[in-house]
């Protein structure tokens, strides 16, 4: 556990953290942890970014299960607009005003292959929504899934109905912000469908963890481990 932590750090400090987003230390190392203990093949990272949450999911597939990150994101202003948090409406517009999404876009490409990730991590510059199509086309599914994009309500909701089809049996959904009232809607009906093993408030996110599983011993079981891996900012 150690070690994949120390690089998840590592890996983190490689990677800025603004209004836009900033994937903790904490939430990084869960998602990398889930996807080494359960051997997955494959997890999506909803709402890119920069590549905080995205790059530990494919540095555990790299060192531990030869498998593939998928990151979705259009990189686009104005699929970043929201309007639900009338508390940070303004500052959300000026970030939208101020921030060159393609300029972050070719510096999270360049991570990936200035880490040696290219066969363990695919940048997908779609919407969530074009996303789903190309995924069930292929007819990829999903270990993990992380769920971090558009917050305003209706996009959230969206992105639950198009990716709980996508989810693996005994695959994890990961939720951000989900004490946010535009969040909460979702949170119930992924809350209502799966179990809650983990849920987190720290310095950068507040996040919750649902398990795609029914099994009373195994749930309580990992919700033991995950109070460790959770550990940290």
């Amino acid at each position: 556990m150690k070690s994949l932590r120390d690089q998840t750090a590592g890996l983190l400090k490689q990677i800025p953290i603004d209004f836009g987003g900033g994937c903790s230390a904490s939430k990084a190392y869960v998602m990398a942890y889930l996807i080494r203990r359960f051997g997955m093949k494959t997890s999506l990272d909803i709402g890119v970014y920069r590549g905080r949450s995205l790059m530990p999911q494919a540095l555990a597939h790299k060192l531990f299960t030869g498998g593939t990150a998928y990151g979705v994101d259009p990189w686009s202003t104005e699929q970043a607009k929201e309007n639900d948090n009338v508390k940070l409406k303004e500052k959300i517009d000026q970030f939208l005003v101020e921030t060159n999404f393609e300029a972050i876009y070719q510096s999270v490409d360049g991570m990936r292959k200035a880490q040696g990730f290219e066969n363990h991590c695919q940048l997908v510059r779609k919407t969530s929504v074009e996303a789903a199509s190309y995924f069930g086309e292929k007819s990829i599914k999903f270990g993990l899934i992380h769920i971090d994009g558009n917050h305003d309500t209706a996009p959230v909701l969206k992105d639950v109905e198009l990716y709980l089809p996508l989810l693996k049996p005994g695959g994890f959904i990961v939720m951000d912000d989900v004490s946010w009232e535009s969040v909460k809607p979702a949170y119930d009906q992924v809350a209502a469908r799966l179990t809650r093993v983990f849920q987190r408030v720290d310095a950068m996110n507040d996040y919750a963890v649902f398990w795609n599983t029914t099994s009373p011993m195994k749930c309580a079981w990992l919700k033991f481990l995950l109070g460790f891996a959770g550990k940290g900012d």
